[in-house]
């Protein structure tokens, strides 16, 4: 049994959905051009260590850094789109305002959660400045990487907010 395709939902058309748009958007461009750079790093290293024995130390950390940094970068733009995973079994026959209903409360949900996110990456990083903490190898400090998480969730919660809103409105995905 094959599934349904589903197209992700097109740029919103709300002058607050726009601006949420290029917002996300830009983030997630940001976030993509760190996976190139992150991958042309890797691959620097993987060359050096095949023919001089010389790979590029902390390479690993910089990766696990850069791949968390984008990781966030792209939420949001995920949530705008009606990205993330869904599972509708026991509402795929639901009424339409069963499922927006369902939909809006689980962007309250996002929003909620990407808001405490974002306030305890904000703790977490001024506690990682503080203590000084740095990376093994390299010995970076462990604060800068952890500084883009508390904009992205907290740019997730107010996409989060707004897809709640529009679902709530009879705007969403589900319509």
């Amino acid at each position: 049994m094959s599934e349904p395709v589903v197209q992700a939902a097109a740029a919103p058309a709300h002058p607050i959905g726009r601006a949420l748009d290029m917002a996300a958007r830009l983030m997630a461009l940001i976030g993509g051009l760190l996976l190139v750079a992150i991958t042309l790093m890797a691959s620097y290293s993987i060359v050096m260590r095949a023919l001089f024995d010389e790979p590029l130390l902390g390479d690993v950390e910089l990766v696990q850094m850069g791949c968390g940094i984008a990781i966030v970068a792209f939420l949001p733009l995920c949530q705008l789109r009606r990205g993330n995973v869904i599972v509708d079994v026991f509402t795929l026959n639901a009424p339409v305002r069963v499922r927006n209903a369902l939909d809006g409360i689980g962007g309250l949900l996002m929003a909620a959660a990407s808001a405490l996110i974002a306030w305890r990456s904000v703790v977490g990083t001024l506690d990682a400045y503080g203590s000084g903490e740095e990376s093994i190898i390299m010995g970076l400090p462990i604060w800068w990487s952890m500084l883009p998480f508390a904009p992205g969730f907290a740019l997730l919660a107010i996409v989060a907010l707004y897809t709640a809103w529009q679902d709530f409105s009879g705007k969403g995905a589900a319509a």
